[in-house]
């Protein structure tokens, strides 16, 4: 079929995300960005001019972001043309999600609700889940109400879910079974039907934005993982297959696209890192009841698996909760204190937090009580507006002006961190510098240079230091040719190998009760230490908080960047080094008004 694209004024600069194109008999193509249109959506053109149509609109869901899309009779130089205008959409109308969609367009074609499970491999509860949730938002209250809005509204997903002849009735469906060519979802992404299919794990991943670093960590980790079991002859004689979403750690509008463009690949299970949309990626995923592995160290998310724990029964957090950070903070420094290690010149502790992601708890109201306890007076500054770099310079001015004894700088980005440092040890107080997390991200320590000589950091789940800990950071090296950093690489690489060993024991993976059941007796030794899950919260378990067993608990690992090098000094049975005072404060251990 010709593609001839010749540059005309149709070729005109157009709004970003919208193109429009003409189609002729002959397969000759000409308008905006006719170059970027999928050959698809032109043999549907092509459809749409055998069936001598006059209209119709749909929604494409093959492209990365879907298109809304109208296909128009036109004329051109003296022929008949269909003009096809498609615009990115990258939300629904009456914000209905992509899998929504799915079930709508096949009630259209006529489908009952266990047909229409079956084709989108979910329970029949799970349809009638999906179809209320589309009534309640079109404001009726039957299947022809939404039927009959849907249709109105173009409200139809292409590709089909599923090959069917529901839809011949209608123009729509007119045009697909005369194009010929426009395959279903249900075909792999070569076309092929295959045999056994692999595995499909979905995987969220924030490669975009403030977290791209850490983002390479967590690929990397997964993929190890991956290749390792592939490598053993996979999980029942089929393959694993990752399935990735690029997302932004901080927008909640491109989790919800993202979980939903991971929904439709029929996962079996789905792995996220930390996001500020993980509520609605959680509650897509529930509702659809496919195991939800992620890594948010947030004890909210915890709360609410445990207010309903049957439909969030397959939901896990692979790290124990946020709120460990700031009373592990006052706990270490507490401990320095009273070994000698530490003999401040002031008793304040401040923390400064992040104002933004509002599910995040660190801990700070437990911590305030304990720091009073143990004596000292802690001070919580708030690095304001939108926590660009200005905001936590300003925050460090704000700590050398009180100089006190230590600071927790509680975000878990390195840029908010070394925003901070830099400011501070420009007139540096003698003042600890304690960070949660943001230092285990891989090119922190390069990022600062000798700026990041002294200072503490922890993590609610850091990869050991031990001989299982030090192989993998060998074996990832030699793999990718960087660093994992000390953090999200091991949990990646934990969580995969915690679900093969569930998929192990169960004789359908897709039977996601029974998979859930498996990871809720998970032990397991990983590289970020013991893996064992609360059994209302589903959450990993910390040591010395939930648990003094190390062989059920995570340690809450800390750390001192050391001659260029992440030393291990806490907790006692972990640690490979001890603390030193930082550089910029001598008198840290002279004792106290020396």
């Amino acid at each position: 079929m010709p593609k001839d694209r010749p540059a005309g004024p149709d070729s005109r600069e157009s709004p970003p995300g919208i193109f429009e194109v003409r189609v002729l008999h002959d397969g000759s193509i000409s308008g905006l960005h006719g170059d970027m249109v999928d050959p698809a959506l032109e043999d549907l053109a092509l459809g749409f001019l055998t069936e001598d149509l006059s209209r119709v609109e749909f929604i494409w869901t093959g492209s990365r972001i879907p298109l809304r899309i109208s296909i128009h009779r036109s004329q051109r130089r003296g022929h008949r043309s269909a003009r096809i205008v498609g615009e990115q959409c990258r939300e629904l109308p009456l914000r209905i999600t992509l899998r929504e969609l799915d079930v709508v367009t096949l009630l259209i074609a006529g489908l009952t609700n266990p047909a229409i499970a079956a084709a989108l491999h979910i329970s029949p509860r799970t349809v009638t889940t999906h179809l209320d949730h589309v009534m309640r938002k079109f404001g009726v209250t039957n299947r022809s109400a939404v039927a009959t809005i849907a249709l109105d509204r173009g409200l139809i997903g292409l590709p089909l879910p599923i090959g069917t002849d529901g839809l011949d009735q209608l123009a729509i469906g007119r045009m697909v079974r005369s194009s010929g060519t426009l395959p279903s979802r249900a075909l792999s992404a070569t076309g092929r039907s295959l045999s056994v299919d692999p595995i499909r794990i979905g995987a969220l991943i924030p490669s975009q934005g403030r977290a791209s670093a850490d983002a390479m960590a967590m690929l990397g980790g997964a993929q190890l993982a991956i290749e390792q079991i592939n490598a053993r002859g996979g999980i029942q004689d089929r393959l694993l297959q990752m399935d990735i979403a690029d997302v932004d750690a901080d927008d909640e509008t491109s989790a919800r696209t993202a979980i939903d463009a991971l929904l439709r690949q029929r996962p079996a299970a789905i792995t996220s890192g930390y996001l500020a949309g993980q509520l609605p990626v959680m509650s897509a995923s529930a509702t659809d009841g496919i195991p939800f592995l992620h890594s948010s160290a947030s004890s909210l998310l915890g709360d609410l698996v445990a207010d309903d724990v049957r439909r969030h029964h397959g939901v896990f957090q692979f790290s124990p909760d946020d709120d460990d950070y700031a009373p592990c903070c006052v706990s270490f420094l507490t401990q320095l204190r009273e070994s000698g290690s530490l003999n401040p010149r002031s008793n304040r502790i401040c923390f400064v937090i992040q104002s933004r992601w509002e599910f995040i708890d660190l801990g700070i109201e437990c911590a305030t009580r304990e720091a009073v306890a143990a004596g000292w007076e802690p001070v919580v500054v708030k690095a304001s507006g939108s926590d660009g770099d200005s905001a936590w310079a300003a925050a460090a001015r704000t700590v050398q002006g009180s100089a006190p004894a230590a600071v927790m700088v509680g975000s878990y980005f390195p840029q908010d961190l070394s925003a901070f440092v830099r400011e501070f040890l420009k007139a540096p107080s003698d003042t600890l510098i304690y960070s949660t997390y943001a230092p285990s991200v891989p090119g922190f320590r390069e990022s600062l240079g000798a700026k990041c000589e002294g200072l503490l950091w922890s993590a609610t789940t850091g990869t050991y230091a031990d001989e299982l800990g030090a192989e993998f950071s060998r074996t990832y090296r030699a793999r990718f040719g960087r660093s994992p950093g000390r953090s999200h690489a091991g949990i990646a690489y934990d969580r995969i190998h915690i679900l093969a060993q569930a998929w192990r024991q169960v004789s359908d993976v897709r039977d996601f009760d029974d998979v859930a059941d498996r990871l809720s007796e998970t032990r397991y030794r990983g590289v970020n230490g013991a893996y064992a899950f609360d059994p209302c919260k589903h959450r990993t378990l910390s040591l010395g908080r939930a648990s003094r067993d190390p062989s059920l608990a995570q340690a809450h690992t800390i750390f001192q960047i050391q001659g260029g090098r992440d030393i291990l000094v806490s907790p006692t049975p972990y640690a490979t080094g001890r603390f030193i005072p930082p550089p910029w404060v001598p008198g840290a251990a002279a004792g106290r008004g020396s």
